[in-house]
């Protein structure tokens, strides 16, 4: 598997890179300074698996080289690794087609389990997310959920992985994270701890004392 790490700053790119290497044997980890150098590399190797991308470099910003990786490699998740932890910033980079974005103030650790987490499909966004005062949706109605999608948001409110879900209401796996994707289109919201609120808020579902899966 490739993964590609776009930072101007060579220690911090190296950095990065060194912390994705210890995921696994087989892993390459290829780096770049720019966005030029990113796509290039894009360009000679089909089969890259994940882009982790700065967004504040000089020559081609993050911001450009995320709207050439959406037109011309849209298959390639990428995960926005920032040092901005704007609420503002997240929204515009998950908008502009990122999967997931983290601090640079964030532990190795932490963006090892990003990158785990984009990779199999989700998307990982920071927990000051959901403290910001203005990062939840209007409230929403039940009246364009399907009853199936009512049964998946209790579920996955009462803190269930799709796994556990699946197994509750006797379905695919895929299905429901087909289910679980709708919702979050539905409600407006980019991870589970907002949709949860938004549920809530919204009266869509009631008080849960169990913790919602994140």
């Amino acid at each position: 598997m490739k993964l590609l790490v776009v930072d101007d700053h060579p220690l911090v790119r190296a950095g990065v890179a060194s912390t994705l290497q210890c995921m696994g044997d087989g892993l390459v980890v290829l780096q770049a300074a720019d966005g030029v150098e990113a796509l290039s590399s894009l360009a000679q190797h089909g089969d890259m698996a994940l882009i982790v991308l700065d967004l504040r470099m000089a020559g081609m910003a993050g911001f450009a080289v995320l709207e050439q990786v959406r037109q011309h490699h849209a298959g390639v998740p990428v995960l926005v690794l920032s040092s901005s932890e704007e609420p503002d910033d997240v929204r515009r980079a998950l908008k502009a087609g990122a999967r997931g974005y983290c601090p640079k103030s964030s532990s190795p650790a932490t963006v090892v389990a990003a990158v785990r987490l984009v990779l199999s499909g989700e998307i990982y966004v920071p927990p000051f997310m959901a403290l910001a005062a203005d990062a939840l949706p209007a409230p929403a109605d039940a009246s364009g959920m399907t009853p199936r999608q009512r049964e998946v948001l209790q579920q996955l409110c009462s803190g269930k992985s799709n796994k556990e879900i699946a197994r509750s209401l006797g379905m695919q796996e895929k299905t429901v994270k087909g289910h679980v994707s709708a919702l979050f289109r539905y409600l407006n919201v980019v991870h589970r701890l907002q949709a949860v609120e938004v549920a809530r808020a919204s009266g869509l579902i009631g008080d849960d004392p169990s913790p919602a899966a994140s």
